[in-house]
């Protein structure tokens, strides 16, 4: 054998071997060691608990990892979640991506708990992880199919999101773009959203949340959100509710007992600069009921309501509706005004997220239903220009638990109307 033929054979065997290798880059590897390695990865993050059915590694493409579940601890209270995704696709050179990981190991702190931060900062959260995502430029494509998550609050169910999907690629740079979608996303007592989806993008400075759009007990919502990822900052945000059903919404959340119905309507706008987390948030927005109609609901079940008149259970308005700014954990009225057939009113005051409220309330009765009133009830209602009967009083508690409180002008005109009466 020449030498010209042994360096032909060694070239022919080393581009074997090459191809070998390229064509191996290309064939997904799946090994046990890499489902425990996932479930390390998970619980060095912060889970109590994880399991990871099967992971597959593919070295020029990427990786898929199926049938992954994590449970996180909050705290002694009952607090607690638990995550379960069907299937992750990673799509990115593995190679390059452990390179730029290498690079930037702040990225990777073992000291951090990952899964405790999703709980107390999640908006946070989401855009520091598509920030980083967007500076790590061997990452092509990401996407979660089949996800639930579901947490429990003091013991009892709380949040949750079911048949969620969610894709990021990247675009130009170190933008990426994508889609959240699920199913169904419920927060109990308040809401449930279906058929949600919203388009994502993001680098590694801003995340917009766009045309978010979904079905609200029959109502329409829109959403669309722009954070300052670096600040955690609001840039810009708003949101609309058209045509909720309140119905249905009762039923659904019990939000209150007795019956209500009617249509409303809620948008409201966050101030710029507005610090994302809910207790921080600054907006301004407006709500409004159209064809409300009240029966039995806790407020008119209340003494100084029933004391009045027992008609009372049963009210009907054309329109309900009220300005407010959001602040400190509050939805803050300048002024609800409502109009009806028996009564129409005006009230300032706060509602709080936790459904607290407080609310000073200037009412007016008609004069067919003053008419009908005993005439020492009747003496305690000022006089008005419509020969109607007005009131004052405040309205504390919860929605559930009302206290209402009758202005001290209401007695003193009952008690001056019962003497004057006395000595005729």
């Amino acid at each position: 054998m020449t030498k010209r033929h042994t360096i032909e054979k060694l070239f022919t065997l080393a581009f074997f071997l090459l191809s070998l290798l390229i064509l191996a880059g290309f064939i997904p590897v799946r090994l046990p060691l890499l489902a425990a390695a996932a479930e390390s990865v998970l619980r060095n993050a912060g889970a109590d608990s994880a399991s990871v059915g099967a992971v597959s590694v593919t070295l020029w493409t990427g990786l898929q990892v199926r049938e992954v579940s994590t449970y996180k601890r909050i705290n002694d209270k009952g607090d607690a979640y638990r995550t379960d995704i069907a299937r992750a696709d990673i799509s990115c050179n593995l190679f390059a991506a452990a390179a730029a990981l290498a690079a930037n190991r702040d990225m990777l702190k073992a000291d951090r708990d990952v899964f405790r931060e999703a709980y107390e900062k999640p908006i946070e959260l989401v855009g520091e992880i598509c920030g980083g995502a967007a500076s790590l430029r061997p990452l092509k494509r990401i996407a979660l199919r089949g996800a639930d998550a579901r947490l429990t609050s003091k013991g009892k169910p709380g949040i949750s999101a079911t048949g969620a999907e969610i894709t990021l690629a990247r675009k130009k740079g170190r933008a990426l773009a994508g889609n959240i979608s699920a199913k169904e996303a419920a927060v109990p007592s308040l809401a449930k959203v279906e058929g949600f989806s919203i388009k994502l993008s993001t680098n590694n400075e801003k995340l917009d949340l766009a045309n978010g759009s979904g079905t609200v007990f029959g109502g329409k919502l829109q959403i669309d959100l722009s954070v300052d990822i670096k600040n955690s900052k609001i840039i810009s945000g708003s949101v609309s509710l058209r045509g909720l059903d309140l119905e249905k919404y009762c039923a659904g959340t019990n939000f209150s007992p007795g019956a209500i119905a009617g249509k409303f309507d809620f948008e409201a706008k966050a101030e710029p600069n507005s610090p994302i987390a809910l207790d921080k948030l600054k907006a301004k927005g407006r709500a409004a009921v159209a064809n409300l109609t009240a029966a039995d609901i806790a407020l008119q079940k209340t003494q100084a309501v029933n004391q009045l008149s027992r008609d009372l259970r049963l009210l009907r308005f054309s329109a309900v509706k009220g300005d407010f700014r959001v602040h400190s954990g509050r939805f803050n009225f300048s002024e609800i005004a409502g109009t009806g057939n028996v009564l129409k009113f005006k009230s300032a005051g706060w509602v709080a997220f936790d459904g607290k409220l407080s609310q000073d309330l200037d009412g007016e009765f008609s004069k067919d239903f003053v008419a009908t009133l005993p005439r020492l009830v009747r003496g305690s209602l000022e006089r008005t220009e419509e020969e109607g009967g007005a009131f004052k009083c405040k309205i504390t508690g919860t929605f559930h638990k009302p206290k209402v409180e009758v202005d001290k002008s209401v007695y003193d005109r009952a008690l001056g109307g019962f003497f004057k009466n006395l000595f005729k």
